[in-house]
């Protein structure tokens, strides 16, 4: 009979746990040394569409005529890119709204249906999704399936952030914090009565309330922001804690990424004629960009097959609206070239008509409501609701002569959103800062006599912004046209038109 040796088998089993903790170890050690390889993070983003659904051809560096953009077609590249970079994330900085004549008629619902074919990972609020109404936005939000992020918005009534501030994403081994963000001064973008019952909470404080909020949870935090390159990159100093801002509003050209206190930012323009990709390696354990590259991709048709499903959209709303938006209504002999910093052809002559059209003694128009230049040939009632998109309605303000000298020195002192004018004529030195001679209707202005000015509802909704006036130092009479019909009217009774500009504001310096 055998029996066992307990001792040697006790003996045999303490050596092999040895072993084997030994061995655990080792790996262990190994696995914690080893650095853990970089997540590649891949971004494709747009912003500033303005509902430029159907391919234009771009009247600024464009010798062979090429067109661009169209929803459909900007659809096809971020299919190609997402066949490539699989799991990409896809962000709108906003503004999508407002722009041609479907997106008018259905008050932004049109975007949004486009975009529910697109599915972006995000999209933040812009000053033009407020066009047509706070009640309206909620309405589109409520029919969209892609997120829709605003960190300051915060609405009075329910006492809550008006929409989702931020998401966390996972990409890979990493996880994205991308939190959005609307400019501080939206109330000045907007008719007041479309943001009422909204408070703009400051987007500094917002944003590092919520950066410490995500911080922990994201090895990546971005901003998607609707506020602007020169606000981006100061936030980019308050913020250090962002890596990246993807950026609208003031229609930037970034042909790379912008490098602010280690934030990188990025903004392709407007209207879809690019799409900004953007490649990162992040450390997941240093939460760090790398490394990056970055390409500028214009969205020229043909080049790539445009989504099906997308086109079937943009071609269902535009047949609604294709026969009557089609009409030729007249014939341009000029280009019409817009100018933000002055005088215009286009610009005098929407001014000159609507002055005529409403017998005033002058007429305003910022230059940031016309949307559009439009080449020589015939035009179309398209074009107009593409050049004057808002349902802004005329005006009819009168002030007294002493008020029209300091609304003309006011204008002077603040030359943002450069106003068109017809009816003055307006000599000045910019050295100086001064008004040399000015007149109304070939008159001298006479400080005891009144004059009456034809504008927009958005000028005088902002007036101390746009006359250093407010609306009680004012006689005000709403006549309840919108602007865009006084526009189609004429056109046409004139038939065919050549307006040039005239000298009409003279800088003597020059």
């Amino acid at each position: 009979m055998k029996f066992i040796n307990t001792k040697k088998i006790f003996l045999v089993l303490i050596i092999s746990s040895l072993i084997l903790n030994v061995s655990c170890f080792q790996f262990l050690s190994k696995t914690l040394n080893e650095p853990v390889k970089p997540q590649e993070i891949v971004i494709i983003h747009w912003n500033d569409f303005h509902a430029a659904n159907l391919p234009y051809k771009p009247t600024y560096n464009n010798p062979n005529e090429i067109f661009v953009g169209g929803y459909a077609n900007l659809a096809g590249y971020i299919d190609s890119l997402r066949g490539v970079y699989p799991g990409a994330l896809v962000l709108n900085a906003g503004d999508d709204f407002q722009g041609s004549p479907v997106s008018s008629i259905t008050k932004g619902m049109s975007q949004i249906l486009i975009l529910n074919q697109i599915k972006p990972t995000a999209f933040t609020i812009g000053n033009h999704e407020f066009d047509y109404g706070t009640d309206n936005l909620r309405k589109c939000i409520q029919k969209a399936n892609f997120d829709i992020l605003s960190a300051n918005i915060f609405d009075v009534n329910q006492q809550k952030i008006f929409t989702d501030p931020y998401k966390i994403v996972q990409y890979g081994n990493a996880k994205v914090a991308i939190i959005g963000l609307v400019l501080d001064d939206l109330k000045s973008s907007v008719l007041p009565e479309n943001v009422k019952g909204l408070d703009i909470l400051d987007s500094y404080k917002q944003v590092s309330k919520y950066v410490d909020e995500v911080k922990g949870k994201s090895d990546l935090i971005i901003v998607l922001s609707h506020q602007g390159f020169f606000a981006d990159s100061v936030l980019a100093t308050r913020v250090p804690e962002l890596d990246l801002i993807i950026g609208g509003h003031s229609h930037t050209w970034l042909r790379e990424p912008v490098q602010v206190n280690n934030v990188l930012i990025c903004q392709v323009g407007a209207s879809g004629e690019r799409l900004g990709l953007l490649k990162t390696k992040v450390d997941v354990q240093q939460d760090t960009i790398l490394s990056f590259q970055y390409e500028f991709i214009r969205t020229e048709l043909g080049k790539v097959k445009p989504n099906p499903d997308v086109g079937k959209v943009v071609d269902s709303l535009d047949a609604i609206i294709a026969d009557k938006m089609n009409e030729i209504i007249g014939e341009l002999k000029v280009d019409w070239i817009r100018n933000g910093r002055g005088e215009s052809n286009i610009g005098n002559w929407i001014c000159d008509v609507t002055r005529e059209e409403f017998g005033t003694d002058i007429a305003y128009q910022n230059s940031g409501g016309i949307r559009k230049n439009l080449l020589s040939g015939p035009i179309k009632l398209r074009d107009i609701w593409e050049i004057s998109p808002f349902d802004n309605t005329i005006v009819i303000a009168k002030i007294s002569g002493k008020q029209l000298i300091n609304l003309l020195q006011y204008r002077l002192d603040n030359t943002r959103d450069f106003l068109q004018f017809s009816g003055l004529r307006i000599k000045f030195s910019q050295s100086k800062n001064k008004i040399i001679d000015v007149t109304v209707n070939q008159k001298p202005i006479k400080e005891d006599q009144f004059y009456t000015i034809a504008t927009n509802n958005y000028v005088i909704g902002h007036s101390a912004r746009f006359w250093g006036i407010e609306n009680d130092e004012m006689e005000l009479k709403t006549t309840g046209v919108i602007g865009r019909d006084v526009l189609v009217k004429a056109i046409r009774k004139e038939k065919v038109i050549s307006d040039e500009t005239d000298g009409r504001y003279e800088n003597i310096d020059k």
